[in-house]
């Protein structure tokens, strides 16, 4: 008997080009899918989701998580100034406990709207993977290495220090993952790229940086290197190993064909550079050249939201409205970028971001009963153009349901926002306390 099943879904399995499955059945055994058909199988438990659409869960491929207690703290400044004078300065004066509890906030934010696995470059990552170990999703983890000062010194580096104890206890694979961290070519030499890579060659890790996020950026990295940040990446040997890389606003044709002939992938993040006034990332050029391009949310200090569902349709419009073609990026394709591209890009493409037998039962239900996913002629279609991240009924990772009809089985989300209020907000505010 299986341990569960769900039966009368719309479903949208992402296995192949706008295949949409009614009144389907999915069957969970042991946390993997282990029927898909029309009959519903004997199982220990039933979820009827008739009237709702059942997907695979989204994919953050590029977040800073705990931000989410500076959301709102820095609005409208650019990058330069918002990182530097703004972001810089808090950040320097976090502890572990508010960037947990930031953590935590955003998981219970992104289970709310159906992500179910994020790509996550932060500080103290190994208390925040003890975090989403007890909340139950996926994540892929590093504390990216900054080289600021002429006195750097890798080897004391806390970023290096915190890669070496998460691959050290949970290695490179897992629902928990150690990936290494670049923060940018402008934030560190090529010798240190090369003892980062070193990490993550002997140890198969993604290397996870930024890339070509404003305009420059780019152009003062052609000035260091006498060639583009990408080039001066893959001339260091960087590209080697499988590297994902947020943004990309500003690369160039080359670049795109560095990229995907070394198989890296981009996290576009459209939301967070439009906000921060970067520019919008060719990903129309981007896929035709190859490079497996997937959907990231940045953190919520420069996006305000950790919703997927609001990339997913941006994206799509913004290549189209940039292309002035409609017909560029259609609704399937913006799906797959926050579900089997994002996979792809985690190293998880075996094991997530599609509904499949033998695949991990990493779902999400939505509810189409509202105003606004009435009429639905075209399920693919409503999700990227008509829904919300409001509109995730359920979200299921590895079979075990973490959030469901308001409420999450694994994050008790008042204490939570406690914790924020007495750990995190009074850090921000370089406060003692609130008063």
């Amino acid at each position: 008997m299986l341990d569960a099943v769900i039966k009368n879904a719309t479903l949208i399995p992402m296995t192949e080009d706008n295949l949409v499955i009614y009144n389907a059945s999915i069957g969970i055994k042991d946390g993997l899918i282990a029927y898909i058909g029309s009959e519903p199988p004997e199982a220990s438990e039933v979820v009827d989701a008739h009237g709702h659409i059942v997907m695979p869960g989204l994919i953050n491929a590029h977040a800073h998580t705990a931000m989410c207690i500076m959301r709102g703290y820095a609005d409208d400044y650019p990058l330069k100034q918002w990182l530097y004078e703004k972001v810089f300065p808090v950040e320097a004066r976090l502890d572990e406990r508010a960037i947990v509890s930031g953590a935590m906030l955003g998981m219970a934010e992104m289970l709310r709207t159906g992500t179910t696995s994020f790509s996550d470059m932060y500080f103290c990552q190994p208390a925040v993977a003890d975090a989403v170990k007890n909340v139950g999703m996926r994540a892929n983890l590093c504390n990216a290495v900054l080289a600021l000062g002429d006195d750097y010194d890798f080897n004391s580096d806390r970023a290096v220090a915190e890669t070496y104890e998460l691959l050290d206890y949970y290695g490179a694979n897992g629902l928990i993952r150690a990936d290494v961290g670049i923060h940018a070519e402008y934030t560190s030499p090529p010798h240190v790229w090369k003892l980062a890579h070193e990490i993550a060659a002997a140890s198969g890790a993604i290397t996870h940086i930024h890339l070509s996020e404003t305009s420059l950026e780019h152009e003062q990295a052609k000035q260091r290197h006498g060639m583009t940040a990408t080039a001066a990446f893959e001339k260091n040997g960087i590209l080697d190993t499988r590297v994902l890389a947020a943004h990309g606003v500003w690369l160039e044709e080359n670049d795109m064909a560095i990229l995907a002939a070394h198989g890296a992938s981009v996290a576009h993040c459209p939301v967070s550079n439009l906000k921060l006034g970067s520019g919008i990332a060719n990903i129309s050029a981007m896929l035709k050249a190859g490079v497996n391009v997937c959907l990231g949310t940045d953190g919520a200090c420069s996006n305000n939201s950790l919703d997927l569902f609001e990339e997913i349709k941006l994206a799509a419009l913004l290549a189209k409205g940039s292309t002035l073609d409609p017909s560029n990026i259609t609704a399937y394709e913006a799906l797959k970028l926050a579900t089997v591209n994002g996979a792809k890009a985690q190293g998880r493409e075996d094991e997530t971001g599609r509904i499949a037998v033998g695949l991990s039962a990493d779902m999400i239900m939505i509810d189409t009963s509202a105003p606004h996913l009435f009429p639905m002629y075209d399920p693919i279609s409503t999700v990227v153009y008509s829904a919300r991240g409001s509109d995730v009924e359920l979200t299921m990772v590895g079979g075990k349901v973490l959030y469901r009809g308001g409420e999450w089985t694994s994050i008790d989300v008042r204490q939570v926002m406690r914790d924020v209020r007495e750990f995190a907000v009074p850090v921000v505010l370089n406060r003692t306390n609130l008063g």
